[in-house]
């Protein structure tokens, strides 16, 4: 079921994206379940020239700010 408008599997929650000083996104989808059953989260990184890389630096883009 979607979250948001860019059909996401994910609740927003669950993602963690950053870009790291040489231009690369991280993103990490944490587990969820029970603490004993759970799976380690799942990591991926994507360099410029990637498919998916213009769709996660917007999605970077579009997240609150920290404070």
């Amino acid at each position: 079921m979607p979250h948001d408008t860019d059909h996401s599997p994910f609740p927003p929650e669950r993602i963690e994206i950053e870009q790291r000083s040489d231009g690369a996104i991280v993103v990490r989808v944490k587990s969820e379940g029970p603490e004993r059953a759970r799976l380690p989260d799942a990591v991926f990184s994507f360099r410029c020239g990637d498919p998916q890389y213009a769709y996660w630096l917007r999605r970077l883009g579009e997240r609150p700010a920290a404070s």
